[in-house]
């Protein structure tokens, strides 16, 4: 049984499946005022299914071509050795796991989630395309693009508009206003999770030249900025919504999760200024468990990982919650 449970966490740590609240929260949000537009729970259950699967297909794929071109280099003599931030692909290099156990992995996840699109697309024809084939093909070409410079606008049109209208659309048949502009919120955080890990990286992908926004930006500390400003967007976001009467005033709820706004700005400024001090543990941060059992090399990089991802949780949850009190009274 322990050795069961070993390689279920090892596998869920290789397919980065600590970043998964990303997708359910993204999910959760049209899936309720789906429900509240009499929609259908069992489809809605099926798209998180296939949702989930596709992210994690998607986190091994990057790793798999990100290993395969860095490994390409180093027999061509290009690069002496490999050169990845600390904990990635991990599990390849200390051989616990394979390139080709990743690649196996890779075919069968998106095996899967293409099934379930071709689910969809039996029961709603051509009028889920637009939804469906632009999110496949954004997420099979994510480590080509992301290294060109266009992963933050990827992961903005996969993980706001794209998902949040398939989600709501194969639950009623119909599209929704409202969730739209919930999504441009929920969408800026998505960025901020993938902007704060590009952050992280900002050694490794200097020292290879691949072009994100970070890069663009010249400098950490600019790159720092940027993040603040799309994290604001996202709450400013809310607030004209609400202004202009388009969103109910239960919307401001979100505002209590500024506090783990500024835990993470703060971290980061500590990431930047002084990489080596410790931070120092507080509420706002949320759940950082998996950062503190993962091993050693990975450990830095996941606290301060997760504390951007449970920002974005912590305020899908409360966009939720406003959803649920909008309906109801």
């Amino acid at each position: 049984m322990q050795g069961m449970i070993d390689k279920i966490y090892i596998w869920f740590m290789a397919l980065r499946g600590y970043s998964l609240p990303i997708s359910v929260m993204s999910w959760v949000v049209p899936f309720v005022y789906g429900l509240f537009n009499g929609g259908n729970i069992f489809y809605g259950i099926l798209a998180l299914i296939g949702i989930i699967i596709l992210h994690l297909a998607t986190n091994i794929f990057d790793d798999t071509i990100d290993y395969l071109s860095e490994k390409r280099k180093i027999e061509k003599g290009i690069k002496n050795d490999f050169n990845f931030q600390k904990g990635k692909c991990f599990y390849l290099f200390n051989k616990t796991l394979t390139i080709n156990n990743y690649i196996c992995a890779c075919i069968i996840l998106f095996t899967v989630s293409l099934l379930i699109g071709l689910f969809f697309i039996n029961i709603y024809g051509i009028k889920l395309l637009p939804i469906i084939i632009p999110s496949a093909i954004l997420c099979m070409l994510y480590p080509i693009l992301g290294c060109l410079g266009f992963g933050e606008l990827i992961v903005a049109l996969i993980f706001s508009p794209l998902l949040y209208l398939g989600v709501y659309m194969v639950m009623t048949g119909n599209y929704s206003l409202n969730i739209l502009l919930i999504s441009v919120s929920t969408g800026l955080l998505s960025v901020a999770v993938l902007h704060n890990h590009m952050l992280l990286d900002y050694e490794y992908d200097e020292q290879n030249r691949k072009i994100t926004l970070c890069r663009i930006c010249k400098t950490k500390i600019r790159a720092l900025h940027l993040l603040e400003a799309i994290v604001i967007c996202a709450y400013l976001n809310i607030i004209i919504c609400v202004i202009l009467k388009y969103l109910s005033p239960y919307f401001l709820l979100t505002l209590l999760s500024l506090p783990t706004a500024v835990t993470l700005f703060n971290v980061m400024n500590i990431h930047i200024k002084n990489p080596n001090q410790r931070i120092e543990k507080n509420i706002f941060m949320g759940n950082i468990k998996s950062a503190e059992k993962a091993p050693k090399e990975q450990r830095d990089f996941l606290l301060k990982f997760m504390i951007v991802r449970n920002l974005l949780s912590f305020f899908t949850s409360l966009i939720l919650i406003s959803v649920v009190i909008t309906a109801v009274i």
